[in-house]
């Protein structure tokens, strides 16, 4: 069983956003768009129910970045909004953004690991750089979750070494020592065998349960992820998707 890491809200925000990350809890969508107009999408509608786990089917892996980059902010429609946790992204400044995204935890689909850095060093540098320190619990989460997801190598060991699956299970540890109210995972499960793909699940459905109103958002190509992730809806945005092309 993976212990989880005792929750502490607004620990990394300020106070005015943290107050307002706190009223998550009871909302009834914490991730919306509306008519959104972006890269690769045209009238893009959805909502993320709060405490929900969802899985968002979009036509490539393209389209999930897209959909990865408005939610965090990284891009703005060219029409419609986006809304996190009640904010318009469009209408907050860059410094409202950056203090908004410290509560939304990625986890890429190549892990995102920086080339230079040890494992260990992967896991934890987002947090020591948010907060300057590493707490003994976070550290005992990290060191036994890996053991659990079944690493037996060195945790100093290069990036370069690690295989896709180590890669992704330490983006997973690296997002969930900072203890976001919302975890997005984008094509996490590609390329990889039947028994890694359910020790990750499992590891994500805890961290998932371990705090009311924790948001999961799942993004994939196909639809049969749902059964992997246990997701409590389908959100299928190939349509909007298909709209488009059809214009082109």
């Amino acid at each position: 069983m993976f212990a989880p890491l005792k929750h502490s809200p607004g620990l990394f925000l300020p106070v005015d956003i943290a107050a307002l990350m706190d009223t998550m809890v009871g909302m009834s969508a914490v991730i919306s768009f509306r008519d959104v107009h972006a890269a690769h999408f045209e009238g893009l509608s959805f909502e993320v129910e709060e405490g929900a786990s969802t899985l968002i089917v979009t036509s490539g892996e393209d389209e999930g970045a897209c959909l990865l980059r408005l939610i965090t902010g990284l891009v703005r429609p060219g029409h419609g909004s986006v809304q996190v946790a009640g904010l318009s992204l469009g209408e907050l400044a860059s410094g409202q953004i950056y203090h908004l995204r410290q509560q939304i935890g990625v986890v890429p689909s190549n892990g995102g690991m920086v080339s230079n850095l040890k494992l260990w060093e992967n896991i934890t540098l987002a947090l020591l750089y948010t907060t300057g320190h590493i707490s003994a619990e976070a550290e005992e989460y990290a060191i036994n979750s890996l053991k659990q997801l079944g690493y037996t190598g060195n945790i100093m060991a290069m990036s370069a070494h690690l295989s896709l699956y180590e890669k992704r299970v330490a983006a997973f540890l690296r997002a969930a020592i900072r203890q976001p109210h919302i975890m997005v995972y984008d094509n996490c499960f590609e390329d990889m065998g039947a028994a890694p793909r359910k020790a990750l699940s499992a590891a994500m459905s805890a961290f998932h349960s371990a705090v009311p109103g924790r948001t999961s958002l799942y993004l994939a190509t196909s639809p049969e992820v749902a059964g992997e992730v246990a997701a409590d809806c389908v959100i299928d945005v190939r349509r909007s998707f298909e709209a488009m092309a059809g214009t082109l």
